[in-house]
């Protein structure tokens, strides 16, 4: 039985990574889309069953060798050897040698797309078709020393001029379907020209491929189908402008570079939007140009350009974009989802949740409330290339930072204050032997005063100076944890009175230049109101504090691996059992599944936050409204703390709304979510004992109230014990045993 399980799963492996390795030509992971495209590359049978023998060799070949099996199975590893199979196949007649050469080309497209892959990597740059245009490119310039491989003869004739015979032979099919869409599909030359353009992926020029990745185009995302029109229209226009023919874009298949950089720039590179849409327009003729240039060279050694034009440009672009100083209007994919829909609601969701995943945490170096007396650009001493840093004093509730008199150091309520690591790291500088000043002396000559640096990654340093005399706790090469006291707070250097001063900075000497780096998590109250902050810089006179975790939310929500939870509930009358079980995947990325429902939540805790980031799932079970319930939870209770978010788009339940709200999502939002998270209760006589958390969840339709789920969150003895959804159609308790 269980041998029979492990040939199932390698089976499901294999047709994986076969239709991955179609979808993520098109930088797609969509299982349809790729089905589409393997039907659209047997138009041409023996070109798609070459293709398909060099995917698969590829695959084995990386299985071979011990490459990731994740990345096998999601396509990465197979689709250079599919496109180069086809190419060949096209042009060259098929035989047993050009069999052998197939499976070696598989061989060879792992060795090649790993080595341009791990170069171009270090650059954090993508290698695109870079690998297919060096594979295609060496054999092309092989074959004609191979005396046993022969140019296919029959794609050099006219139609009227191919040899007549009874059998059914591939170029024939060919025929029937060039004759079929000249006869009975009357569409526009754009139109035809478009479709054309799309089959040459296959090295094809007919309409019925060009349909099928059409439609795989529109289903897989309404803003690559748009994409994909917008390069192909401009470059329409502007191709004879600047001299060209139309009917290279499928007799000499360059239409696609085309069609592929206005995705790749639009839509999967870059955040959708007005400014990434124009950005692929005006590259449009420079790709013209630079496209006429390169089959000029190129055909000196009788090569052809195929991808490269866009692939040049589109890698020089993102380099530039790598070494910006300013974002301004067009905005880099950093959390890659490659699909361009999911990159623009993750972004419009919440900038600060990209942040989430894409910045150090730094946490603040302070327990309590502290005010913040000097900010990023202050007038003091916040000046010039020192200006990205904060001095932190605390004030009592007249906001006086000292006790009268105030003429001694210990009069200040800062003083003597623990001062903590603000996250992980190795001490790297330490200076602990200057004096403390009375109130309004300062120290000019030893002007940062006591001081300790420490390294947490690689270009990214914490500095906090002023400290107390003799009060560091650790010596250089010491490792510290986040939260840990490292020293105490003090008066020493250029601090005409007692404050902690806090920086960042990218090198590990003390004083170095401050970098602009925001604070993970922190509570800002204004008004006696808190709200927390995300990933941001408080401003000078700001009171702030750091998270303090309540033992009981951070047990209720340790969801660690192989962590399980059974959930029993009445629904419509019916009683219901779910278990649910932590798992991480081949990324590390924490997901809860439902054994009963198959559904998929992932989620991501720190320990002073749990974030629900993603659901896989029919959105009408228990674990998708314990996804929304929970969208984010700050670990520490605060009573009447009220936490807002906005879902991504995904969680819309509206199909039809949603794929309408697709086409126009670059421009305008007309649906809207939203995500509001109160902490309600506590046990005021043991602060550990019971909490009570309540969230609602909404969606409104061009400011109109479409849905709303209201849910309670009960946490007691470790865990979260009940879970209440509420609807104006559904009321649901969940037990957890």
């Amino acid at each position: 039985m269980l041998k029979l399980k492990n040939i199932n799963q390698r089976l499901l492996h294999t047709i994986d990574s076969i239709i991955n390795s179609y979808a993520v030509v098109f930088f797609s992971n969509n299982r349809f889309f790729g089905i589409l495209l393997l039907l659209a590359s047997f138009v041409d049978p023996i070109a798609g069953a070459c293709g398909l023998l060099g995917l698969v060799s590829a695959n084995i070949f990386a299985s071979v060798l011990g490459l990731n099996s994740d990345f096998i199975r999601k396509g990465y590893h197979g689709y250079d050897a599919m496109l180069v199979s086809v190419g060949i196949a096209h042009f060259y007649e098929f035989n047993f040698t050009l069999f052998l050469v197939i499976i070696c080309l598989g061989i060879f497209s792992i060795l090649i797309s790993s080595f341009v892959h791990g170069i171009l990597h270090k650059y954090h740059l993508p290698s695109l078709s870079f690998p297919f245009l060096i594979s295609i490119w060496l054999v092309f310039s092989a074959f004609p020393s191979m005396h046993t491989i022969h140019i296919n003869n029959e794609l050099l004739y006219e139609l009227n001029e191919i040899q007549k015979s009874e059998r059914f032979s591939n170029i024939k099919w060919l025929q029937l379907i060039e004759h079929t869409q000249k006869e009975y599909l009357a569409l526009p030359q754009i139109i035809i020209v478009y479709l054309k353009s799309l089959s040459s992926l296959f090295f094809q020029s007919n309409v019925l491929s060009g349909l099928l990745i059409a439609l795989g185009l529109l289903i897989y995302s309404r803003i690559a189908f748009t994409l994909s029109i917008l390069g192909y229209v401009t470059a329409y226009f502007f191709y004879p402008l600047l001299g060209g023919d139309i009917s290279d874009f499928y007799e000499k298949f360059i239409g696609l570079n085309f069609i592929f950089q206005a995705i790749a720039i639009g839509g999967i590179y870059l955040i959708p939007s007005i400014w990434s849409y124009l950005t692929s327009i005006l590259l449009t003729p420079l790709l013209i140009i630079v496209l006429f240039g390169l089959n000029k060279i190129l055909y000196l050694i009788g090569l052809a350009p195929y991808s490269l034009p866009f692939t040049l440009i589109t890698i020089l672009f993102l380099y530039v974009l790598n070494h910006r100083t300013k974002i301004k209007g067009i905005h880099k994919v950093l959390n890659q989802t490659y699909q361009p829909e999911q990159n623009l609601y993750g972004f419009l969701n919440s900038n600060h949740r990209l942040r989430q995943f894409n910045y150090f945490p730094i946490h603040l170096p302070i327990w309590g409330e502290w005010m913040v007396s000097q900010g990023h650009d202050g007038n003091i001493t916040h000046l010039g290339e020192w200006s990205k840093a904060f001095d932190f004093i605390v004030l009592d509730d007249e906001l006086k930072s000292y006790q009268l008199p105030g003429l001694t150091t210990e009069d200040f309520y800062c003083y003597n204050k623990p001062v903590l690591a603000c996250a992980d790291g190795y001490v790297v500088a330490i200076q602990d032997n200057i004096d403390d000043n009375d109130p309004n002396e300062v120290n000019t000559l030893q002007n940062w005063g006591n001081t300790i640096v420490i390294y947490h990654i690689d270009g990214l340093y914490s500095q906090v100076s002023h400290l107390k005399k003799g009060s560091i706790k650790y010596a250089v090469g010491d490792f510290v944890k986040r939260g840990e006291i490292i020293a105490l707070c003090g008066s020493s250097g250029r601090s005409p009175e007692p404050h902690l001063h806090f920086q960042l900075q990218t090198i590990p000497t003390i004083g170095a230049i401050t970098l602009d780096f925001p604070l993970a998590y922190y509570l800002l109250r204004e008004n006696n109101t808190l709200s927390l902050k995300t990933f941001e810089k408080p401003k000078e006179g700001q009171l702030i504090s750091s998270i303090d975790v309540n033992p009981l939310m951070k047990s209720a929500y340790d969801l660690i691996p192989g962590k399980k939870l059974k959930w029993s509930f009445s629904k419509n009358g019916i009683d219901y059992t779910e278990n649910w079980e932590v798992f991480t995947d081949s990324l590390n990325h924490s997901y809860i599944f439902c054994h009963e429902t198959k559904e998929i939540s992932y989620f991501y805790n720190d320990g002073n936050m749990i974030l629900f980031t993603s659901y896989i799932g029919n959105k009408k079970g228990l674990l998708y409204h314990f996804y929304l319930a929970n969208y984010k939870v700050v670990l520490g209770f605060y009573k009447g703390l009220q936490i807002e978010e906005k879902y991504p788009m995904a969680t819309i339940s509206l199909k039809l709304l949603s794929v309408l709200q697709d086409f126009v999502a670059p421009f305008y939002q007309f649906l809207k979510t939203s995500f509001v998270l109160n902490y309600a209760e506590i046990d005021d006589v043991n602060l550990t004992n019971k909490i009570k958390l309540t969230s609602s969840s909404e969606i409104r339709i061009a400011g109109i109230k479409q849905k709303e789920f209201n849910y309670q969150i009960h946490l007691s003895e470790n865990k979260i014990s009940r879970f209440e959804i509420t609807t104006n159609k559904l009321k649901v308790e969940a037990i957890c045993e």
